[in-house]
């Protein structure tokens, strides 16, 4: 069974918004995850008096507590990885947060990975423009090459690891990274449109401006996961290869074939 057949970028790119909400509306328990983590960040940002002034969100950008409270963001997101792909395949919320073994297996190493690079980017790297740019061009790398690795693990299917994945998606590297980048951002720049009206914007407006940002994130997180689950069906479907394990005929398990 394959993943489904190849798309055009502009049916990709409505599937990828389209199913991104439909998820938060089927799955509204997990898609908060992300939500709460964001909204407990920003609770801590608030008492380092980061939203006080552009002078002190500067001189809180680096504190330790906000750093920590972002590398717990990156593996909330990472986590949602998860449930998010395996809606996507299967359709049914159930299925979506089920606890499989060999899936949660599976994607414990691509968890394990997005956190090592996540604080390698948050506590290693020097907050300088140029340390920031190169970690970002790293991630804009591997994160495009990897994206069926983490729908296969996620599914349950241990064919594709990250070789394999890279394997597949350098054929369709751009193809998939202008994709992933036009998917995210508009949502990229509403979240940080959000974050400087909190500094600048008016104070009696701080927390539903915070709480808004927070449900974009929330957003924001099922939209990354859809963007490289579309990505790597496409490249699944053109090589010809399945991203999960043959399941039965049982119509709830069939996976979703990109129109």
């Amino acid at each position: 069974m394959t993943t489904g057949r190849p798309v055009t970028f502009l049916q990709a790119l409505v599937a990828a918004h389209r199913d991104s909400f439909l998820f938060l509306l089927a799955c509204p328990l997990l898609a908060a995850v992300p939500v709460v983590v964001e909204l407990i960040q920003h609770v801590a940002e608030h008492r380092l008096g980061m939203y006080d002034t552009l002078a002190a969100a500067k001189a809180a950008d680096a504190h330790p507590i906000r750093m920590a409270f972002g590398f717990a963001k990156v593996l909330s997101l990472s986590i949602a990885g998860y449930w998010v792909t395996r809606w996507l395949a299967w359709r049914d919320p159930a299925v979506a947060g089920r606890w499989d073994r060999r899936a949660v297996a599976l994607f414990a190493g691509v968890m394990a990975y997005q956190a090592a690079l996540s604080a390698v980017q948050l506590f290693v790297l020097p907050r300088s423009a140029a340390a920031l740019a190169g970690g970002f061009a790293v991630g804009a790398v591997l994160g495009p090459l990897l994206v069926a690795w983490s729908a296969a693990a996620a599914l349950g299917s241990p064919a594709i690891g990250p070789v394999a994945s890279m394997r597949l998606m350098a054929p369709r590297f751009g193809w998939t990274l202008p994709y992933m980048l036009v998917v995210l951002l508009p949502l990229m720049v509403v979240h940080y449109a959000l974050g400087a009206a909190a500094i600048l914007g008016p104070k009696p407006l701080l927390w539903p401006v915070l709480v808004a940002d927070a449900l974009v994130v929330g957003w924001l997180a099922a939209l990354m996961v859809a963007s490289g689950w579309f990505a790597a069906c496409r490249a699944a479907g053109l090589a010809g290869v399945a991203l999960a394990p043959p399941v039965g005929a049982d119509a709830r398990h069939a996976l979703h074939a990109p129109a």
